[in-house]
């Protein structure tokens, strides 16, 4: 939660500071998080599903917290849980695609969720952003299973030195 709470996801890339704009740093996270416990086998895939129940139990106090009704709350949780889960999809999907030229399929993916529209211009925010996503793929990748089981996760600077 920390680290997608970073300011510089909204001051220095342009993620709206908004609550779909926060949500969906968090849900990035949280994707990236879960497809890198999900390699760590069976105790990784355990690990993974509770850390969604955790989500799931965040989203459903926050869902409380801002006045949603109890009727409301569960679609709420269902939308968010199955964010987490279409996302890292995506993201996975986007990762493996060939960068060509000014085109980036991550980049496109990251900006379509974050900003919550198709972008049609050129956005410094996205690239910046899908960048962000690589390096912390690799610094998760790089880290060892029995780290990251431990629970200890270390991101890399949401901004590039």
């Amino acid at each position: 939660m920390a680290q997608a709470r970073s300011e510089a996801f909204y001051r220095d890339h342009g993620v709206p500071d908004t609550v779909n704009g926060r949500f969906e740093m968090i849900v990035l996270h949280v994707a990236l998080v879960v497809a890198r416990l999900q390699a760590e086998g069976e105790e990784g895939q355990e690990l993974a599903r509770t850390m969604l129940e955790a989500f799931v139990a965040d989203v459903d106090d926050a869902c409380r917290r801002i006045g949603i009704g109890d009727m409301g709350v569960p679609r709420h949780v269902k939308k968010a849980t199955a964010a987490v889960l279409e996302r890292g999809s995506i993201y996975r999907t986007a990762m493996a695609a060939p960068r060509t030229g000014d085109d980036d399929p991550l980049a496109d993916a990251v900006g379509v969720h974050a900003w919550g529209e198709p972008l049609t211009t050129d956005h410094a925010g996205r690239r910046a952003l899908a960048d962000y996503v690589r390096r912390t793929v690799a610094s998760l990748d790089a880290q060892s299973g029995e780290r990251i089981t431990e629970g200890t996760v270390l991101f890399p600077s949401v901004l590039t030195n």
